[in-house]
């Protein structure tokens, strides 16, 4: 809870001048009743048409203030309500940002969603008329009681007697709301994953016909989150019987014995139309905190959800640095290297196991290897994706642990095999983390990048809107703007990962020739599962099962006659093959 009481209390300050509102909208409705009462009783002892329209008047008048009032009173709380809710969703979101990829291999991106919409919507109505509606039943309660109780104390007796068997019964029901609310935002969760999952793979969905079975899934989805809505909603319906039930119970009681008064003398006809105006006041209230009592349920239960998700911490060490960092020449080192990602189904056996390599800053080192062989993971752990063991990573000599992660990731840049890009123009895209970059150099690298050879077929060249994830572009042309991207950073170390595999090989051969005079001020890991894009590199690593089998440079390799060799003569003639 201290997320949320964090935000209550920079937020306290608008709730107090509507609870003041509030507090005057209690005593101008029960002023109401008062004013008809003396209006009766002036009838009765036959005082002038014109006292009796003054008292008329006042009602009216009365009614005009306590509209005003009570609007101020819901402008105070419930846009305290918004604001509360709009500061919690600005914190959340910035800290799913800071959290690593570890935490969204475990979450599905539909649950966050769910979070993040559904979750924050029932805290604001926590904090909105949930509060609203306790605050005054709160203020009704105890002064309409009281003023009940000067009017007839007996009557008062007998009118408030059923309600702890009610609050009995709501303290039992109010725990199965609270189960079933849970239950069925879990739902609602898996709908809005399912949701997402199949609109972000719609084109998958089409080229397998899959539009009928997924729509049917959808389907089974929605019927289960229409089933525990019911059972949420028969819970929530019972607890408004209740109330109803016993407040009519209460009704009936007053009419009788409150008749009985008026015959005995002990209360007067006026009396008892307040009395009885009062009884009423409060029957609305008691209902509607059935309603209240469902609100606060499902409430707790996300403001739950919510601090669960904001109590997960960053597993990399780096977060956790302080301090400026130190500067990045581009020397790497690998000592003794073992790695399992954290939810591997056999965590016992590495990806990564005793890895020891020396990279020179400056140098272009070329990562190859078979499919699973772990040369992406390599690369990653270089930037600071998954945490490593203190020691195994040092650049520049610095343990990567102790450099603070945002100064690393700001001289490192990476280009993955799967790029995503933005619903924005393929020049914010280069752009991204530099919005105020000149053109001049945006238009450089996408040069260098061979992006401008397909400017021509791009109905607005560098301005064109790629779609969402880019789904305007092939994906060698994606891949292209993703190897701008990194090079408008101008980064100390640059990581290619399997970056060109969706180029064509003459392609390909221009952005290594464009590349080279880029490469060789900066320490580079070019990972590739072809051969012939790291022929160039200044030394070459072959990985085999998560293990360094050989390194050194391509003629070296070659002379060699081991699995570099092998690899490269197997690729030759699956080339010269494509060719005939």
């Amino acid at each position: 809870m201290s997320l949320i009481l964090r935000h209550v209390r920079a937020h306290l300050r608008a709730f107090v001048p509507g609870f003041l509102c509030l507090a005057a909208t209690c005593a101008l409705t029960l002023y109401v009743p008062w004013l008809l009462k003396e209006a009766i009783e002036a009838l009765r002892h036959g005082s002038p048409l014109r006292q009796v329209a003054r008292y008329a008047l006042a009602i009216v008048a009365v009614a005009a203030v306590l509209a005003v009032i009570r609007t101020w009173s819901r402008l105070f709380i419930l846009g305290a309500s918004r604001r509360i809710v709009c500061d919690i969703r600005n914190d959340v979101y910035a800290h799913l940002l800071g959290l690593p990829a570890s935490f969204y291999a475990r979450r599905r991106t539909g649950e966050i969603m769910s979070l993040l919409v559904n979750d924050l919507m029932l805290i604001r109505s926590l904090f909105g008329p949930g509060i609203l509606n306790v605050l005054y039943v709160a203020l009704l309660y105890s002064a309409g009681l009281t003023l009940m109780a000067l009017l007839d104390p007996v009557l008062t007796l007998v009118a408030v007697l059923p309600y702890p068997f009610l609050l009995a019964g709501v303290s039992r029901v109010s725990r199965t709301i609270h189960r079933r609310s849970n239950a069925a935002q879990e739902q609602l969760a898996e709908i809005s994953n399912k949701a997402q999952e199949t609109l972000s793979g719609i084109n998958m969905v089409k080229a397998f016909v899959r539009e009928t079975g997924e729509a049917g899934a959808f389907d089974l989805l929605s019927r289960e989150y229409r089933r525990r809505s019911l059972l949420l909603a028969r819970s929530r319906g019972l607890i408004v019987t209740l109330m109803g039930g016993l407040g009519g119970l209460s009704t009936i009681a007053v009419l009788w014995l409150g008749g009985r008064h008026v015959i005995a003398g002990s209360l007067s006809l006026g009396g008892l139309v307040a009395f009885t105006s009062y009884l009423a006041l409060l029957a609305g209230p008691t209902i509607m905190m059935g309603w209240v009592l469902g609100v606060f349920q499902r409430g707790l239960g996300a403001i739950a959800r919510i601090e669960e998700i904001r109590a997960v911490r960053s597993d990399l060490p780096g977060d956790r640095a302080t301090g400026p960092g130190p500067e990045v020449r581009g020397a790497v080192t690998f000592s003794g290297l073992d790695f399992s990602y954290p939810d591997a189904a056999c965590p016992a056996r590495p990806v990564l196991r005793r890895i020891d390599l020396d990279v020179p800053a400056g140098t272009t080192l070329g990562v190859v290897g078979r499919v699973g062989s772990g040369k992406s993971t390599l690369v990653q752990l270089l930037a600071a994706v998954y945490p490593v063991p203190d020691g195994a990573i040092r650049i520049d000599g610095h343990d990567l642990n102790r450099i603070p992660t945002d100064v690393l990731r700001s001289q490192i840049a990476v280009v993955p095999q799967e790029t995503f890009l933005f619903s924005r123009t393929i020049a914010e895209n280069i752009a991204l983390r530099s919005p105020g970059a000149p053109r001049e150099r945006i238009e450089a690298v996408a040069g260098v990048a061979q992006i401008t050879r397909d400017l021509q077929d791009l109905p607005r060249g560098l301005d064109t809107l790629v779609g969402e994830r880019g789904v305007t572009l092939s994906g060698g042309q994606r891949q292209r703007v993703a190897l701008a991207r990194a090079l408008l950073l101008d980064p100390r170390i640059l990581i290619l990962d399997d970056a060109l595999s969706s180029i064509d090989a003459d392609t390909e051969e221009a952005i290594l020739a464009g590349l080279r005079e880029f490469m060789r001020r900066r320490t580079t890991f070019l990972v590739s599962h072809r051969v012939s894009t790291v022929l160039g590199a200044d030394r070459i690593v072959v990985l085999d099962d998560g293990r360094v089998a050989e390194h050194g440079t391509a003629a070296e390799l070659l002379a060699r006659d081991g699995l570099f060799a092998r690899m490269h003569r197997q690729q030759q003639i699956e080339k010269e093959l494509e060719t005939l």
